[in-house]
Order: structure tokens, then C-alpha cells, then sequence
């Protein structure tokens, strides 16, 4: 097929040349960030930073975009792959390294359009959010609940709202976070004995591919109001997206009452914030 026929379909609902020009930095290829990723080079975006330091193994192909072909790929190897059979004009710089440990980690988010958010540990997260918060960076965040009972999907918009850590400190006192465990927030040992299990039963520890996937779509719809906010005029239909914080229930487990129950929240900064507010340290 002729790469210029490619996105013919969906170039009449927005301007694809337009939003082809972002730089996406996916922090974390794993099943969140690599579905984002396809999302996106689907939606027309060209040019992308992926990070991870990990392989991808049988286990992860229940839920990731990358099949049994790619097992023992390097995640960034393989998810590229991915992308560039939707797109062959794709553009992506592969960094296979542990982001907690690049010295010049706010230089690199510096030269992206957004950082996507996908890593399953909270030091990487809060790295990334200062780092975001530095160089004014806008930044997406997306989180599944174990078990895929639901998730949440958060964008930083420097200047105009609540960065990560503002966003933890609200939600230690909400109710969305009575009773709920995130994957990234139970113990080392259960976390191995999730991530462990045979293919035939992962699916149904961590939650479904299903269950990310509606995720997955806040996430990437997100990155693409971020992406449009940055550029010297909006696409047309891309009407700008109020709220900061979504918080969706794929079924009726506490603290969500019934199938597909979503909440639209406004985040505001915190003052007190360590990292974004008039407190933080320099």
C-alpha cells in the first residue's frame, strides 16, 4: 500500500500533518505503553522515543500489542516493529535503558511534544514527573487497578493544573483509592506471583487485555489533546478536553458501583506540592 493512502479514512477529521509533527516520548513499552503507542502511530504520529530495558517475554503476550514472534525482543525493538508495519514513514529513536538512571533525563524530555507515562514503578514515575515539571513538559499518565477491575488516566498541563505528586496527595484522602491496589503499589513478592503465573492464567490476575485497552483509550486520548494544545492552532475536531483526571470502573467492585462508571475530575495544584508548588525546592 502506498504510504500516502494510509490515513486517507480519518485525514478529513482532523489534520494529520499537523499532529504528525509531535515528538511522543513513551516512557515504559510494556502492555500500556505499547497499546498507546499503536494508538498513536494509528491517529498519524510520526516521531517517537521509546524507553524500556526489558525483553518481552511469553507471559506478556496475553496483553501486549507485540506477539509470540517478538518473544525475546527487546520491548523497544519489537513495539517499533509494531508501529512501523501500520506506518513505514514512522520515525523512532530506541533507547533500551533504565530511566532512573539517565543522567540527562530532563534534556531528553525537553525535546519531546508529550511524555507518556507508562512505567510500573513509582520512583521512574516521580522521576519523570519532575522532570516534566522542570522543563514544562505536559505528561500523560495511565494506571490500571489490579485485577482490571478499572483504572485512571491523568495529564499534566504545566501552568494550568495538578502535577503527579499534586495528584497522590489529593488521592490519599478520595474514595477511589479506599480498597483499591494498584498493580505498582502491592509488595514485590505478590507482584512476582502475578507477573509469574503461566500464560494460561495471568489473564486472570492482572486483568484483561479488555480491561487495559479501555485504559489504553483515555490514555491515548489524552496524549492527543496535549499534543493539539502545543500546536499555534487546535485540528478541527479536536475540542479541547476540561478535566485532568478520569477515573473509569470496568465493573461493579468497590469503589465502583456499577459497569463502566466514570468520573470526570477537575485537579487543581497543590500550593504545598514538594515538586510543582510554591513550596518545591529548586
Amino acid at each position: 500500500m502506498c504510504p500516502s493512502k494510509l490515513f486517507e479514512r480519518i485525514e478529513r477529521l482532523f489534520d494529520i500533518g499537523l499532529m504528525g509533527q509531535a515528538n511522543v516520548l513513551i516512557a515504559g513499552c510494556g502492555s500500556g505503553g505499547g497499546n498507546a503507542a499503536l494508538q498513536l502511530v494509528m491517529s498519524g504520529i510520526r516521531n517517537f522515543s521509546l524507553y524500556d530495558n526489558e525483553l518481552l517475554g511469553e507471559e506478556n503476550v496475553i496483553r501486549h500489542v507485540c506477539g509470540l514472534r517478538y518473544v525475546g525482543w527487546r520491548k523497544v525493538d519489537a513495539v517499533a516493529d509494531v508501529l512501523r508495519d501500520r506506518n513505514p514513514e514512522m520515525q523512532a529513536e530506541l533507547n533500551d535503558l533504565d530511566l532512573m538512571k539517565c543522567p540527562d533525563l530532563d534534556e531528553r524530555v525537553r525535546k519531546a511534544t508529550v511524555v507518556v507515562l507508562a512505567t510500573d514503578k513509582e520512583p521512574s514515575r516521580y522521576r519523570i514527573n519532575q522532570a516534566c515539571v522542570t522543563t514544562g513538559t505536559p505528561m500523560v499518565v495511565g494506571r490500571v487497578f489490579t485485577r482490571g477491575i478499572g483504572g485512571e488516566a491523568f495529564v499534566y498541563r504545566p501552568g494550568e493544573g495538578a502535577c503527579l505528586a499534586c495528584l497522590e496527595q489529593t488521592l490519599e484522602r478520595s474514595k477511589f483509592r479506599e480498597g483499591v491496589r494498584e498493580i505498582d503499589l502491592v509488595s514485590e513478592e505478590e507482584r512476582d506471583a502475578m507477573y509469574g503465573l503461566p500464560v494460561s492464567e495471568i489473564k486472570d490476575s492482572p486483568g484483561l487485555n479488555v480491561d487495559i485497552s479501555f485504559i489504553t483509550c483515555f490514555h491515548t486520548r489524552l496524549v492527543l489533546d496535549a499534543i493539539a494544545d502545543r500546536l499555534p492552532e487546535r485540528p478541527k475536531n479536536m475540542e479541547p478536553i476540561p478535566h485532568n483526571y478520569f477515573v473509569w470502573g470496568n465493573r461493579p467492585v468497590h469503589p465502583f458501583e456499577k459497569h463502566f462508571q466514570i468520573q470526570r475530575l477537575p485537579m487543581a495544584a497543590r500550593p504545598d506540592c514538594k515538586v510543582c508548588g510554591t513550596e518545591a525546592v529548586s
